[in-house]
């Protein structure tokens, strides 16, 4: 078990633990004794099936019963973490409860937060539909597997029937998985459309609580809105809702300054207008005379 110094990712057994430090991947499995196992009952066959020739002689017994102590404590050492954090999870939830009820004070939050996070999370289709996003819960470890649960409250809107979206992955081993996805039903032509979009969107936030997968292949370099949500979004969503807004400010156009300009040129153009005026009488007088 090696932790990863560039990245807040456990190395365990060969694969990435890509959440929170000592949280399991989607696909570490903390049972898999199937690699040692593998490597015991190769060694005791006398066999590693290459054409090495002598270089069994030359790895002694001895040496192949110490590395298979340090896999035992690997896997020993993987047990102790997920536990660990299986038990900083259940301290850590009320004040994840806490903080959800704050965040319904704040209109808008969980949209700004999706639009606002770098990663580019939101589909432009679903950008409007995401107002109505009213909470958003993350369950993490529901079992020593790293099973996981996204949970998704709708405000009143007339795009879809729901109010409620759950989406739980159970993970059985290191490579099988049972996926319920979220079900969301149109309530009129907009929402057909946004749905259609979800099911094709290669990145979506929608069409993630909707699709079988449970975060990225692992071959992509972008990681999908599962992956995300789980390494950063759900820790710390506060940064992510300021820059929304802070980008926004910056866009918007200035609505003051331009009144006074207006107002500025009139009167210059008012005052060059009674100079003329005056410059004009004062030459006709000088005419007359």
């Amino acid at each position: 078990l090696k932790l990863d110094p560039k990245t807040p990712a456990l190395l365990v057994c060969g694969r990435v633990a890509m959440v929170w430090p000592f949280k399991w991947s989607a696909h570490t499995d903390v049972a898999a004794a199937s690699g040692p196992a593998a490597k015991r009952s190769r060694r005791a066959n006398g066999s590693s099936g290459g054409g090495c020739g002598g270089c069994e002689q030359r790895v002694s017994q001895e040496l192949l019963d110490v590395q298979l102590e340090l896999q035992l404590l690997d896997e020993r050492c993987a047990e102790e973490q997920i536990s660990i954090q299986q038990r900083f999870d259940q301290s850590r939830r009320p004040h994840f409860d806490h903080r959800a009820a704050l965040l319904l004070k704040v209109p808008g939050f969980w949209h700004s937060a999706l639009c606002g996070h770098p990663s580019k999370l939101v589909a432009p289709f679903e950008v409007e539909a995401l107002k109505y996003v009213a909470e958003l819960d993350l369950r993490e470890n529901l079992d020593r597997r790293g099973s996981f649960e996204v949970r998704v409250e709708l405000a009143e809107n007339p795009l879809f029937k729901e109010r409620s979206l759950l989406k739980r992955v159970t993970f059985h081993d290191a490579s099988t998985e049972k996926v319920d996805v979220a079900i969301l039903t149109a309530e009129n032509d907009l929402g057909r459309e946004i749905l259609q979009a979800a099911a094709s969107a290669e990145r979506s936030v929608l069409g993630w609580l909707l699709s079988s997968r449970s975060g990225g292949d692992g071959l992509s370099v972008q990681e999908d809105f599962g992956d995300v949500l789980r390494r950063d979004l759900w820790q710390d969503p506060v940064p992510y809702y300021l820059a929304y807004h802070d980008t926004a400010a910056a866009t918007a156009e200035p609505t003051v300054a331009a009144p006074e300009s207006e107002a500025g040129a009139e009167g210059a153009s008012g005052s060059g207008s009674a100079d003329s005026e005056g410059a004009a009488t004062e030459g006709g007088g000088a005419a007359a005379s």
